[in-house]
């Protein structure tokens, strides 16, 4: 499991230009396009009225705030797994934003030698990253993976309250109608059976029941 150290700020002009000239082995960029992309990466803020820009490129960079930051993040980060794919057999590596995950087997000395190859590569990206290796059971975003029960379940941090639409709320009553069942059926997927389901299940209706929902429902194999 690998986490990008500030990955937005981390993105430079260089990084973005690899990643577009990879895409354009998919997709052709008009020079507009092109030329917006990189437009849009001059950010500036005032306070004070006084005007502040980074220390380092300051007419680049890739703020989470902005409407396409994202999708930076994104082109580049499919252009980061192209570059893992040659430490990993069949795909086996994924990448949400900042968060990354990757299955291999190998021995000891074999992960670290991988490990290594995978810091150098991000280093020659301009990029840090944090790994966690010759895990056997790891959460990575919303579920848990276990490899040694061949098994999965949902996953959420302890003391997590989540807040879902109030069933008494301003929203299109076709969401409301439907949110329960769309819960049920992403609890569903995130279990690897249906004891697994039920056992998870409880603190995702308590939360729905306090916003107003009826919430019976059971495993959609």
């Amino acid at each position: 499991k690998f986490d990008i150290v500030s990955f937005y700020p981390s993105i430079t002009k260089p990084l973005l230009e690899q990643a577009i000239s990879w895409a354009e082995e998919y997709y052709s960029f008009s020079p507009q396009q092109i030329e917006v992309i990189y437009h849009s990466r001059e950010s500036f803020l005032f306070f004070n009225n006084e005007h502040w820009v980074k220390k380092e490129n300051p007419d680049f960079d890739v703020t989470m705030g902005a409407y396409d930051g994202a999708e930076v993040c994104e082109i580049v980060g499919l252009f980061i797994l192209k570059k893992m794919s040659m430490f990993f057999k069949n795909e086996h590596v994924g990448l949400y934003r900042d968060d990354g995950l990757a299955v291999t087997s190998g021995s000891g000395p074999e992960i670290e030698r991988t490990k290594k190859k995978i810091f150098k590569l991000f280093q020659d990206l301009g990029l840090k990253i944090t790994i966690d290796a010759n895990l056997k059971q790891t959460d990575f975003l919303d579920i848990w993976l276990d490899l040694p029960n061949h098994s999965f379940r949902p996953y959420r941090k302890e003391k997590d309250n989540l807040k879902y639409i109030d069933i008494k709320s301003n929203h299109p009553k076709s969401i409301k109608k439907h949110l329960p069942q769309m819960i049920a059926n992403r609890i569903s997927e995130l279990s690897s059976n249906q004891d697994i389901f039920r056992a998870n299940q409880k603190p995702y209706q308590n939360d729905l029941e306090q916003a107003g929902y009826d919430c019976q429902r059971e495993f959609e194999g």
